[in-house]
């Protein structure tokens, strides 16, 4: 990889920034000005130099997204395809307006398709379509697995009903998409990526079915590695 005008700018910014730093530093006498100058200074250069070799080449790499009527989805499609992805938008509702707005502003790279994650039919479905889509000589280089509900309530004062359906959408919807592409994505030896939450991590009394949902999914995605 050749250092771009743009890696080499970073590069520049953070001697500027470096000095600063180690101008103060000498100034309070606290530390040696170039010992802490060509510190700082290869560290960040190092740190901008790793991150445009780990940059992601978007050419021949199309991308599935659930989840794109609104929210999270919606800006990560427009955000991908403005990176040079060829964006699959999955939406609940494909003639909605949020699936309007995605096909005007995006670029003809965007397509956005009919899925309703909690329908195996939908899902099948949506295999062909995203094969028909993808051009030859691309793959399917990624799946974003953002679709979902959230709600509130604590245990004693959430019908069962709910409890189901956020399984439904949250897990088991993410399961069903995930198992549905992954003979795509590992031929492209491709990403799923898992939209979770912290509290898939940590709890809270008054979202219970959510946190139950997320707690899921971080134990699929570590079998899924």
């Amino acid at each position: 990889m050749l250092l771009t005008l743009d890696v080499k700018l970073d590069v520049a910014w953070w001697g500027c920034v470096s000095a600063i730093l180690a101008s103060l530093l000498h100034l309070l006498g606290l530390l040696p000005f170039t010992a802490v100058f060509l510190t700082a200074w290869v560290i960040a250069s190092a740190a901008c130099i790793l991150m445009a070799f780990l940059e992601v080449f978007t050419a021949g790499k199309a991308v599935l997204i659930t989840g794109c009527d609104s929210g999270f989805g919606f800006a990560l499609a427009k955000h991908l395809d403005s990176l040079g992805f060829r964006v699959v938008a999955g939406c609940l509702a494909q003639d909605g307006e949020g699936a309007k707005q995605l096909r005007a502003s995006a670029s003809p790279r965007l397509h956005t398709i009919q899925l309703d994650i909690t329908s195996v039919d939908e899902v099948r479905h949506a295999v062909q379509e995203v094969e028909a889509l993808i051009p030859e000589g691309e793959v399917l280089w990624g799946l974003v697995n953002n679709a979902g509900l959230s709600t509130f309530g604590e245990v004693e004062w959430v019908q069962e009903h709910t409890f189901r359906k956020i399984l439904e959408v949250n897990l088991m919807g993410m399961v069903t998409v995930t198992k549905a592409f992954l003979p795509l994505i590992r031929k492209a030896k491709g990403r799923v990526v898992n939209v979770s939450s912290m509290y898939g991590r940590m709890g809270n009394v008054r979202r219970s079915p959510y946190v139950l949902s997320k707690y899921a999914v971080e134990g699929f995605t570590d079998c899924l590695r």
